[in-house]
């Protein structure tokens, strides 16, 4: 069988195929007897790889983040201020949200069964997020008044709003409740507010109110 000799080539295709229907139905709307259908393959072969419809949907979910890990290159972020750091923060995750519009649609069917556990290799994204985001700080070329969790859950919310809810908003544009605004309009909007608001405070902390 051809499929079966060719083991990475039958591996990529069920994995294409079940991120699709995981996205379109969430873990417990998909069957093996659909992935099967929608890859072509036998739902034995499917099996054969991945032993469960669980294994099956872990190993989607590893494959996203595989790719995002790919889509940095692992090195702390580069030096240069705010401007810098935020920019190849901000357009990195604007980028890949833009072009994996299946991640969104998993993580929320995901949540809605209470799944909050992080994907596997998800922490090692934050650990560099984190160590970066430190760094910077200790250059001095971000305040350091504000956390690191709290700056990429800043970033991370501004990307996945955007892309969450961009049908939505296009319909308030339609209605006439806003301006249009195209990706590029608002990752540049983003990215200078975000980048005003990190940068290093001049002279003495402002006092809160």
């Amino acid at each position: 069988m051809a499929a079966a000799r060719d083991g990475e080539g039958t591996r990529r295709k069920i994995l294409g195929a079940a991120e699709e229907l995981f996205a379109e139905r969430g873990f417990d709307g998909t069957t093996i007897r659909e992935v099967a259908e929608r890859s072509g393959l036998s739902g034995p072969l499917i099996l054969f790889h991945f032993q469960t419809k669980e294994g099956l949907y872990e190993a989607v979910k590893d494959d996203i983040v595989r790719r995002w890990q790919a889509n940095l290159d692992g090195s702390p972020l580069p030096k240069g201020g705010a401007g810098a750091f935020v920019d190849v923060m901000i357009e990195a995750a604007f980028a890949f949200y833009r072009d994996n519009p299946t991640m969104v649609r998993i993580a929320n069917w995901g949540r809605l069964a209470g799944d909050d556990a992080p994907w596997g290799g998800e922490e090692e994204i934050h650990r560099w997020y984190r160590t970066s985001l430190v760094e910077a700080q200790r250059r001095k070329e971000i305040r350091d008044d504000i956390s690191p969790l709290a700056i990429t859950a800043l970033i991370s919310g501004a990307v996945h709003v955007w892309w969450e809810f961009r049908g939505h908003m296009e319909e308030h544009v339609r209605q006439g409740s806003y301006e249009p605004l195209s990706d590029d309009a608002y990752l540049d909007q983003i990215t200078a507010v975000i980048r005003r608001g990190l940068a290093p405070l001049g002279g003495e902390k402002e006092k809160e109110a």
